[in-house]
Order: C-alpha cells, then sequence, then structure tokens
C-alpha cells in the first residue's frame, strides 16, 4: 500500500544576509504554498531563504520506505530533513521529478524538512511530498 504526503503548505520563510552574524537580519515570513513562493526581490545578493515546514510520520503496520518527490525547486537548493543536510536540487526543466529516499532521515512522530535557496537561484517550487512505499517495492 502506497500513501503520499503533500508537503505543498504550512511552510515558514526565514530570510537571512550569509555576510552578517548568523540570523542577525533573519525575519519571517508565513509561506501560503511552496508553489507560489518566490524570493523577495527586496533582498539583493548575500541573501538567503530558509524554508522549512513540519510534518509527522505515524506507524505503520508493515514496512516502508520514505521517498522525497519534487517535480520543480530553485536549481542549487540544499534539502535538509530533521536538520541534517541530504542533497542539492540540481535537476533541469526537462529532466524527470526529483527522487531521494530519505528513509534513513525522518523518524515516527514529528520531522522537519527544509530548502535553503540562495536569492540568486533559478527557478520554483511545484509539488512537493513524501512517497511511502512498501519496503519491498523499493531497492535498499
Amino acid at each position: 500500500m502506497n500513501f503520499s504526503i503533500p508537503l505543498n503548505d504550512g511552510w515558514l520563510c526565514t530570510y537571512f544576509e550569509t555576510e552578517s552574524a548568523p540570523y542577525e537580519f533573519a525575519t519571517d515570513d508565513t509561506v501560503v504554498t511552496l508553489t507560489q513562493w518566490s524570493f523577495d526581490k527586496r533582498r539583493a545578493e548575500g541573501w538567503m531563504a530558509w524554508l522549512q515546514r513540519s510534518f509527522r510520520l505515524d506507524p505503520t503496520d508493515f514496512c516502508v520506505r520514505y521517498l522525497l518527490l519534487i517535480d520543480s525547486a530553485p536549481q542549487k537548493a540544499s534539502i535538509y530533513v530533521n536538520d541534517q543536510h541530504v542533497a542539492d536540487y540540481n535537476i533541469g526543466d526537462d529532466d524527470p521529478p526529483f527522487e531521494l529516499n530519505v528513509t534513513y532521515y525522518v523518524a515516527l512522530e514529528d520531522n522537519t524538512i527544509a530548502f535553503r535557496v540562495s536569492c540568486d537561484a533559478m527557478g520554483q517550487f511545484a509539488r512537493v511530498r513524501l512517497q511511502a512505499i512498501p519496503c519491498d517495492d523499493l531497492p535498499d
């Protein structure tokens, strides 16, 4: 049995300058939907955005592995799961959706996913989700 957890809404965006003390000039903005988010153009060179969202995984009655699926994201966005850097997004517009096995990064109960995006990153987010796949259907 496969099931998917949509991760398109419920995000918080924190902007910060990379040259100043960490988070010295941080501001937080609520993100209605990730697909409508774009970098605040008032922030020029030297700014980063930290987008994060929490989600919960409940126990299942069977063994599952978790795939993070991203249809599109800004180029070179860094992806974090539970404060661990898991990958950088480097997929072109004509490539298939990004797929990453994050089974060993998530935990039952509360989890956090985050993207770190530079002010000069090109591209937009499109459909982000966590897909549960039975263990037998996904190789190690």
